[in-house]
């Protein structure tokens, strides 16, 4: 599972250039609402870190999934999502 989450932040990272500066969060309101279901993500991935069985993927996964909701969020700021789907470059 951590496996698929890490080649969804690739795929999503291939379609835009990452930030080069400080990132701003809540560009807009879908940028916003992945911001902030990232930091329920990390909240939870520091309430289970406690309690996780060594060797279990529940902290890798989450920790995976933060950044795939940053990864998200940061894809969302670009152009408009209509277009980004459709395949056009910029």
């Amino acid at each position: 599972m951590v496996d698929r989450l890490e080649s969804l932040i690739d795929d999503v990272s291939a379609r835009f250039d990452p930030p080069t500066e400080f990132v701003v969060p809540g560009e807009d309101e879908v940028s916003a609402r992945l911001d902030v279901a990232r930091a329920v993500c990390r909240r939870a991935e520091r309430s289970v870190l406690s309690a996780a069985v060594p060797g279990s993927s529940v902290v890798p996964y989450l920790n995976r999934l933060s950044d795939l909701l940053w990864t998200l969020a940061r894809w969302s700021e670009g152009t408009s999502v209509t277009a980004r789907s459709l395949g056009d470059p910029d």
